[in-house]
């Protein structure tokens, strides 16, 4: 049986298909709407081999360049099934 959608049966379970741009460097995460924004960056981080400095030293932007909410469930901020955002590090905390 393949994995069929049933109406409603989704419920609590979908998707976001996250682009991240770390670094100008695009990779894609996939995460539940339950998730806190954190796990998306650390994911990508580990994807791009950004380890040198530690996740909360990464801000996480949207396109508009708004700073957005690290704990923030993914749900919460109503993104849809997909969305680009932005990593870089914090202001003052460049090199390694």
């Amino acid at each position: 049986m393949k994995n069929e959608k049933k109406p409603g049966s989704d419920q609590g379970t979908d998707f976001v298909e996250f682009t991240m741009i770390v670094n100008g460097q695009p990779v894609v995460i996939k995460a539940v709407e339950q998730q806190p924004l954190h796990v998306v960056r650390q994911k990508a981080l580990e994807e791009t081999k950004n380890l040198a400095q530690p996740p909360e030293n990464w801000e996480i932007k949207n396109e508009a360049g708004e700073l957005l909410d690290p704990d923030k469930k993914v749900g919460e901020f109503g993104f849809g099934k997909e969305v680009t955002l932005f990593l870089s590090l914090k202001a003052g905390v460049a090199g390694g």
